[in-house]
C-alpha cells in the first residue's frame, strides 16, 4: 500500500503539467527563503532603528544577497530541479546521502571561515556567536548546498551514461560562478587574514 502511494506521488510529480509547478515552486521558495524573508526583517529593523542593522552589515547591503539570493539562485534552482525530475531514474539513495554530507561540509566551511576571519554581520555580530538569523541562514545554506550537490552528482552520472553535457549544467554552473563573483565583490575591501593571538 505504501509503495503504491509512493509510486503515485512520483508519477504525479513527473507529469509535465505538475512538474512545471514544482519547478516554479522551488524558484519561489528559494526567493522567499533566500532573499525576501531576510529583506523583510532587514527593512523592519531599519524602520525601528535597531542597532543590529545600524552597526552591522545586513542582507540588503550585500550584492550577493540582492542579486544572488534574489535572482540567480532561484533561477539556477529551477533549472537544477527540472534536470533532476527529468533524470530521476538515475538518482540513487547513496547519491542523496552524499549530497546531504556535502551540504553539511559546505555549510560548515563557510560558517567556520566566517568566524575564523572575524567577518561579523547581523547574523554573527560576534565571531563564533550566531544569532537566530545566523541559524536560519545556516539551515537555508545547508538545504541549498545539498540540493546543488545532488544536481552535480546526478549530472556526473548523466554525463557518464549519455556522453553529453546538458544545457542545465552550463546554466547552473554559470549561475554559481556569477554568485561567487558577487560574493567576492561583497568582501573585496576586507583583508583576509587570521586574527593575531
Amino acid at each position: 500500500m505504501i509503495k503504491r502511494t509512493q509510486k503515485r506521488i512520483i508519477t504525479a510529480i513527473l507529469d509535465d503539467t505538475k512538474q512545471k509547478y514544482f519547478v516554479l515552486g522551488i524558484g519561489v521558495s528559494t526567493f522567499v527563503l533566500g532573499f525576501a524573508a531576510g529583506a523583510i526583517v532587514n527593512l523592519y529593523l531599519l524602520l525601528i532603528n535597531d542597532p543590529l542593522v545600524a552597526n552591522f552589515r545586513s542582507s540588503l547591503s550585500y550584492k550577493s544577497s540582492i542579486f544572488g539570493d534574489g535572482v540567480i539562485l532561484p533561477i539556477i534552482n529551477m533549472f537544477a530541479l527540472w534536470f533532476l525530475l527529468e533524470n530521476n531514474q538515475i538518482i540513487k539513495k547513496k547519491m542523496i546521502r552524499t549530497a546531504v554530507f556535502l551540504g553539511v561540509l559546505i555549510t560548515l566551511y563557510f560558517h567556520i571561515n566566517q568566524a575564523a576571519r572575524g567577518l561579523v554581520n547581523w547574523a554573527m555580530p560576534v565571531p563564533w556567536e550566531w544569532n537566530l538569523l545566523g541559524s536560519f541562514h545556516a539551515g537555508y545554506m545547508f538545504l541549498a548546498a545539498s540540493f546543488i550537490s545532488l544536481f552535480y552528482l546526478t549530472l556526473i552520472r548523466y554525463v557518464r551514461k549519455n556522453k553529453t553535457m546538458p544545457r542545465e549544467a552550463v546554466i547552473v554552473t554559470g549561475g554559481i560562478i556569477l554568485f561567487l563573483i558577487l560574493l567576492r565583490l561583497d568582501y573585496m575591501s576586507i583583508v583576509f587574514a587570521l586574527p593575531k593571538i
